[in-house]
């Protein structure tokens, strides 16, 4: 099943509006703490249009632009009008986007919010566990209106990619769907956003503390750069990824692909788009080691080899949300244990 080609029709494609900034530590928290301040004052503004933002932020206008762009896109916040407000569990998926255009808000759910992370009490305010970092990644490459993101991890089967490369077939996939692509400078600006959001910067001499400091998803070794031109992708086993943050990226694969099911292939798995093999970029090996350690978990998933067909398989008369429930119970217990 091709699922970007099922949604074209309400795909707003989203190449611009990061400045070419990458996401950076604080950020997602720093906007939390200010809508909540706005919010306990009763103030009903646009938090980033204040005459007071850039003071109240502590950044320059096009960062303050980005830090919207990317607590937006990771689902933290929405938009009411002209207000923004931070998301939560409770929150009816209708208040959140309407029907004619996808939005990443589709993502929430009363897990994955931003109360639940950026809370003072919260469960990882300051990323410091690497599942919330891997989460926030799932959220931001399964969103096809975030074209550049969704085609490199879910489209894309080359291992290397030049920078005009990428930007080519980048284009050629919007021309095969009938959309209209934007200009070759955004497409651009947005490749090497891209790039600086997953991988080590080469440094200069007289660079600044500030444009050295990395982001948080170079923490998950999705990409390196093989020189000034081009990029690997690095698929094989993710050290850092729990079998818990595994799990909820099979229920979410599961749910796009074949919800109705109580089975799902390996290979489904493995290579479709929004698997955790490609979101993850784990290979065949990695999965079957997750597999593996469903077995000895008390998760209401196994799987099992018959035929020739490899399948994960909902076990105890067990449905999808019951083990998503199973996953959240078992990372709040286990990957945000202080």
């Amino acid at each position: 099943m091709r699922y970007f080609a099922s949604l074209t029709n309400n795909i707003k494609l989203t190449l611009s509006g990061h400045d070419t900034f990458p996401l950076r530590y604080g950020w997602l928290k720093k906007v939390h703490d200010q809508i909540e301040i706005q919010r306990k004052s009763e103030k009903f503004d646009n938090v980033f249009l204040q005459d007071t933002a850039i003071a109240d932020f502590g950044v320059g206008k096009n960062m303050l632009n980005a830090m919207r762009f990317w607590s937006t896109n990771t689902g933290m916040i929405r938009r009411d009008n002209n207000t923004y407000y931070n998301t939560e569990g409770h929150t009816e998926a209708g208040e959140l986007f309407d029907n004619d255009n996808l939005d990443i808000t589709r993502q929430l759910n009363s897990f994955y919010n931003s109360k639940v992370f950026f809370d003072d009490d919260g469960l990882d305010p300051y990323l410091e566990s690497p599942s919330t970092i891997w989460l926030l990644h799932l959220c931001l490459v399964t969103n096809p209106s975030l074209v550049t993101y969704y085609w490199l991890f879910n489209i894309n089967t080359k291992p290397e990619l030049g920078r005009e490369e990428f930007a080519r077939l980048l284009k050629e996939f919007f021309k095969d769907h009938g959309l209209s692509a934007p200009s070759d400078s955004t497409i651009k600006k947005d490749i090497e956003c891209l790039i600086q959001n997953y991988t080590t910067k080469t440094r200069k001499a007289n660079d600044d503390f500030e444009n050295v400091l990395e982001g948080p998803l170079v923490e998950l070794g999705l990409l390196n750069r093989v020189n000034r031109q081009n990029i690997r992708a690095l698929r094989g086993e993710k050290n850092s990824l729990t079998l818990n943050v595994f799990v909820y990226a099979l229920i979410n694969c599961w749910r796009i692909h074949n919800e109705a099911a109580d089975t799902l292939s390996i290979e489904m798995c493995t290579y479709d788009e929004c698997s955790p093999g490609r979101v993850f970029m784990l290979d065949e090996d990695a999965i079957i080691d997750y597999a593996e350690q469903l077995q000895d978990s008390d998760y209401s998933l196994t799987w099992t080899q018959s035929a020739g067909i490899r399948q994960f398989q909902i076990t105890n008369g067990s449905s999808l949300n019951a083990i998503f429930d199973q996953c959240v119970e078992h990372m709040r217990d286990e990957d945000y244990s202080h």
